[in-house]
């Protein structure tokens, strides 16, 4: 599915989800989670002529928080949940203190959201293994809330677990605009081959092409960088239903 906003680019939508209870919904919030993010991102880009994804991990809430504000009927960040320690190693344990990074409550079910962050280079389109662990890592944290999604499942329509990891995408170019700033097809096809690199590959994913007079030039002391796109992908659990 794709969707076209003016002046902020495009959004394709790749899913394996398999229809079942909550799955539409679920899809809608990721959606409009997407959506919300690329419009906050591009309000600060015009502000400030710079990028607030290519930072560190706590930066993206500035863009995700009020992407959620905008359509979810509660949420809370960094909220507190009962996690199953045996499930998550002794050093993961320090990224994962009784919380998950987003507590979401849209048309009566509960979201548990964990996020991470890392990059794509256009040139080499490998996903680096530091992204590919934080992926791992993600996905035992998802484990390791199950006790929780089924006791928020007590009080809500359900509760999904959510890993989504936010990978702009970023190339190096100093003479001349590369030729993936606005390159549908080519952006497209780093978003397939990205996620067959996953050893447990997402089921869930979005390729935000940024409009061409956001993705760049921005200058550095030494480098000029584009910045054309930016890969979500999400592994989205089967909905917990007491």
């Amino acid at each position: 599915m794709d969707e076209k906003i003016r002046l902020i680019g495009d959004i394709h939508y790749e899913s394996n989800l398999q229809d079942g209870p909550g799955i539409r919904i679920a899809r809608d919030f990721m959606m409009r989670l997407i959506r919300g993010f690329s419009k906050q991102a591009s309000s600060y880009i015009r502000v400030t002529d710079e990028v607030p994804f290519i930072f560190k991990e706590r930066q993206l809430h500035s863009s995700l928080a009020p992407a959620l504000a905008e359509f979810c009927d509660a949420f809370l960040m960094e909220s507190p949940v009962n996690r199953n320690w045996s499930s998550i190693s002794y050093d993961e344990r320090n990224d994962s203190h009784g919380w998950v990074d987003y507590w979401c409550y849209f048309r009566k079910i509960a979201f548990l959201i964990e996020i991470k962050h890392g990059f794509i280079s256009c040139k080499s389109e490998q996903i680096r293994s530091s992204v590919k662990e934080d992926w791992k890592i993600a996905l035992r944290q998802l484990d390791a809330i199950e006790k929780e999604a089924k006791f928020q499942s007590e009080w809500t329509n359900g509760a999904f677990r959510i890993a989504l990891n936010v990978l702009p995408l970023y190339e190096t170019a100093n003479i001349k605009e590369p030729n993936t700033v606005g390159n549908f097809d080519k952006l497209l096809s780093i978003q397939r081959d990205s996620i067959k690199q996953f050893e447990q590959q997402p089921n869930w994913s979005a390729m935000w092409i940024l409009h061409k007079n956001l993705a760049g030039p921005y200058k550095y002391p030494n480098t000029v960088e584009y910045y054309p796109g930016v890969l979500f992908i999400s592994h989205i659990s089967e909905i917990s239903i007491t």
